[in-house]
């Protein structure tokens, strides 16, 4: 499997940690993602680059381009735990709900799966902490 990497520049240093903004590499290239449609309604929403805060065992500093990876398979585990829990137990719970109980049931049934599946990630000590693996802005070994 996998692991899932993407570019990132250091902004500031707190410890072991760093927090880093995103460098999402344009995709075409001509505009450097200054002009197209999606990159206009990002800014839009929102103006600001969002910070992240990342494990920092290289010692990185702020200003340095790096490269942010997860551990292999905690991408497919957290969707599966985002959407696939969820959408389990609110089958199950409408399921069992119209068993006992018809239509209302099955609303009722379906809420409490719901609530059940938020619960339940919300306990979820899932530890894909995302960690600082290189230098360098390049993305599956180029740097």
């Amino acid at each position: 499997m996998i692991a899932t990497e993407a570019p990132a520049r250091v902004t500031r240093v707190e410890g072991n940690d760093a927090w880093v903004v995103s460098e999402a590499p344009a995709s075409c290239g001509a505009c450097g993602g200054k002009g197209c449609g999606s990159s206009v309604f990002a800014r839009m929403w929102r103006p600001d680059e969002p910070e992240y805060r990342v494990d920092n065992p290289i010692g990185a500093a702020p200003g340095e381009a790096v490269v942010v990876g997860l551990p292999a398979g905690a991408l497919l585990r957290a969707s599966l735990l985002g959407y696939g829990l969820p959408l389990l137990l609110l089958l199950a719970g409408a399921g069992l709900g119209h068993a006992l109980g018809g239509e209302p049931g099955a609303i009722l049934g379906g809420l409490c799966g719901l609530a059940l599946a938020a619960l339940g990630v919300k306990r979820s000590r899932m530890s894909a902490v995302p960690v600082i693996r290189r230098r360098g802005s390049g993305v599956c070994g180029t740097q």
